[in-house]
């Protein structure tokens, strides 16, 4: 599907919502209904990159269909999405998420007092435990790399050992992922940004460089060094089905180490990247045990994202 579904001429009100689709048919529909019940939304914009019938669905819920089967990327079409809206703000919203219509219009009241702001986002759930995700907090480091390579995830279940996170600054955000109030943050997962579009046009939108992961990294990055702040806000936010785009779990996988190491390469010190290649060692190792015929995959996945950018 390559051509523009047009719906019916909407008024430009205080938000538009672009979501960009891929395989996200079983998904999509329920996006798409807590999207149009926000009050103020304008156009509800969806790119769609294949993979399913998403396109149509989009377009019989009245969305604005944009095609592009080529699929280059999450920030892309993101992008493309953007340039077609209006509105003075701009809901980035993942195809399996599912916002809180009353929330993200406390959001837009947040960035209508606070000029400096450029983009907020409450507290996302995860679909299936209903548990908080991390989608705020510090900017990802070394640290985290190896947590990811080791499996550090799971020791955070172990009480003793949650209770020691809460006291490490490096790892606070990841037991304690609701903010008791509005919080000052280095980064926000790209899963429902409400963001201020002429701070995004400022720095130029996404990177188009990254594929999926790390992008939110790198815009987070910019507007930062541009003078704008980040908001995490303690509303509920949204409900998240995670992966739903990834064929497997290795696949999502080596694309997150990918978008993540190529986010590394571009920003961090020589010694920062050196440890980022550490811990991509770590974990090529692991992915290469659980799967040795994919050797070389793994390795330029990992490893070979990890080259100083140019």
């Amino acid at each position: 599907m390559t051509a523009t579904v047009a719906p019916s001429t909407e008024e430009i009100a205080d938000v538009d919502v672009v979501i960009v689709a891929y395989r996200s048919g079983a998904a999509i529909t329920q996006c798409l209904a807590g999207a149009r019940a926000i009050s103020g939304v304008g156009r509800v914009i969806v790119v769609d990159h294949g993979g399913d019938d998403s396109w149509a669905l989009a377009a019989r819920a009245g969305a604005l269909v944009i095609g592009n089967a080529a699929n280059p990327g999450f920030g892309a079409g993101q992008n493309r999405g953007f340039a077609h809206g209006a509105a003075p703000y701009v809901l980035v919203l993942n195809p399996d998420a599912v916002p809180k219509p009353d929330a993200i219009t406390a959001g837009i009241r947040y960035l209508d007092e606070h000029s400096d702001v450029a983009v907020v986002q409450g507290v996302v759930r995860d679909a299936t435990t209903g548990a908080p995700e991390r989608s705020q907090g510090r900017e990802l480091g070394v640290l985290h790399l190896f947590g990811r390579a080791l499996g550090a995830r799971r020791l955070l279940r172990i009480a003793p050992i949650r209770w020691l996170a809460t006291k490490v600054a490096l790892l606070q955000d990841h037991v304690e992922r609701v903010p008791l109030a509005p919080v000052r943050v280095d980064a926000l997962a790209a899963t429902a940004w409400l963001a201020r579009r002429d701070a995004l046009s400022r720095v130029g939108g996404f990177d188009e460089q990254y594929f999926l992961y790390g992008e939110d990294l790198d815009l987070c990055r910019r507007l930062r060094r541009a003078g704008w702040e980040l908001v995490a806000l303690p509303d509920e936010w949204a409900i998240h089905g995670q992966g739903g785009s990834a064929a497997s779990s290795f696949e999502r996988e080596l694309t997150w180490w990918a978008g993540t190491l190529r986010f590394a390469s571009q920003w961090w010190s020589t010694p920062k990247r050196v440890g980022a290649c550490m811990a991509a060692v770590v974990r090529a190792i692991g992915l290469t045990a659980q799967r040795p015929r994919s050797v070389r995959r793994i390795w330029h996945g990992t490893i070979g994202a990890a080259r100083p950018a140019r």
